[in-house]
């Protein structure tokens, strides 16, 4: 099966690196959820397969990710998946219009789920956006990720107030 690619970008105050995440469409497992919808277990996943409310492990210095590890909140965990947003299909937008489009959206989700304005916190955020491959695919997908500039955190940061 043809490998797919999203790609993690930083706020502007945030980390500079670019990562790649690879991930097949079908392939990883989807993580194991409560009747809530909560991730019950550490596991490997297809990136493709995550939602808000997932705790992710760190992505590393890895340029290509064919999975990211999904764990329980209460465990530690580099950033938490805390809002999506659909990009309008047509032409795969350019970097700075896709970059205009997670800095609005992921500024204006951030206090809805960490409960303080993203000028007034210390928590940080990053997107996952499409790449020219996943977009050919059907990727319409922005997914805000928050984290703790200062390393791994145990327990959800939605309702942080930090």
């Amino acid at each position: 099966m043809a490998s797919t690619s999203r790609a993690a970008l930083a706020a502007p105050v945030a980390i500079a690196a670019v990562l790649l995440l690879a991930g097949c469409s079908d392939d990883g497992d989807e993580p194991q959820r409560d009747a809530s919808g909560n991730v019950t277990e550490s596991a490997g996943a297809d990136v493709f397969d995550v939602q808000a409310g997932d705790c992710l492990g760190d992505f590393g210095d890895s340029e290509q990710v064919t999975d990211v590890s999904v764990v329980p909140c209460d465990q530690e965990h580099a950033q938490e998946i805390y809002a999506t947003a659909e990009i309008a299909d047509g032409e795969l937008p350019g970097d700075d219009d896709l970059r205009a489009q997670a800095e609005e959206t992921c500024t204006a989700e951030f206090e809805a789920y960490v409960g303080l304005a993203y000028a007034e916190s210390a928590l940080d955020f990053t997107w996952l956006q499409p790449t020219a491959e996943s977009w050919d695919q059907g990727d319409r997908e922005l997914v805000c990720l928050v984290y703790d500039p200062a390393g791994p955190v145990t327990g959800s940061l939605q309702g942080a107030n930090r």
